[in-house]
């Protein structure tokens, strides 16, 4: 009877010390989750201001309304564009890569339900992250896999379209934070009508961007018209139409 007693109190013991152990692992795996969202922050924020170098001169600062003016002047040709229509490309330009992050997105995380925290940049450590079991460390293979030939099956079909993912993931990011996205995305007006006709955007672009930028933002246009085509949506889709979280 003593020997049960014994082996019933080491056994309790042993579960005692599993569950504390298991409940500092997943602290543990929280706090370094933190860390290295961290990180990746600090290491946006270094490439964004890297980028504003190449794109803005060093010492000119954020444009105002006046100093759209300058920018709105065609390079070839010379002539003057109207600075509210610049603004308004610029803001659709930001929309256009919102909506390209969203679809890479959604297109490899189809289990999720909310993609906040999911950024393009760094799908491969998210991947990871998503197939670990925060408490036992277990890796799910099945879906890691499914996970990863999703990523590399779309990273093959855009860089067709010469898309760089070392290169257009922070691009996209640089510009939804420069020029932000459009305010009336579910509004059924005759601009976002024409913002759905490629070859409407693509002029306007060509039009109205720095000439610095514009092949990288046709680039991640002719992306969204690729996705446009596979899943059969318009170019900017509504925040329902996708994943609840966008």
């Amino acid at each position: 009877m003593e020997n049960t007693n014994t082996y019933s109190c080491d056994e309790e013991a042993f579960n005692m010390e599993s569950s504390r152990l298991l409940a500092e692992n997943a602290q543990l795996r929280k706090m370094m989750g933190l860390m290295q969202e961290n990180v990746e922050l600090r290491c946006v924020l270094k490439d964004h201001e890297r980028k504003a170098q190449i794109i803005t001169p060093p010492g000119q600062h954020k444009k105002d309304h006046n100093d759209l003016k300058e920018e709105a002047k065609m390079v070839n040709s010379g002539t003057q564009i109207d600075p509210e229509k610049v603004k308004k490309c610029q803001r659709i330009v930001g929309e256009i890569a919102f909506q390209l992050d969203r679809r890479i997105l959604c297109a490899i995380f189809l289990e999720q339900q909310r993609l906040y925290g999911y950024r393009v940049p760094y799908i491969k450590e998210k991947i990871i992250e998503v197939t670990t079991s925060p408490t036992t460390g277990k890796v799910d293979e099945k879906l890691r896999s499914e996970l990863y030939q999703r990523y590399n099956h779309i990273m093959d079909e855009l860089r067709k379209l010469g898309y760089n993912p070392a290169v257009h993931p922070h691009f996209t990011e640089y510009m939804v934070n420069t020029y932000g996205i459009t305010k009336d995305r579910n509004a059924r007006t005759k601009d976002l009508s024409s913002y759905n006709d490629p070859q409407y955007l693509n002029k306007m672009i060509t039009e109205c961007m720095s000439s610095d930028i514009v092949k990288d933002i046709i680039i991640i246009l002719n992306c969204l018209v690729y996705f446009a085509r596979e899943d059969g949506k318009s170019l900017l889709i509504s925040p329902s139409s996708s994943h609840s979280s966008v």
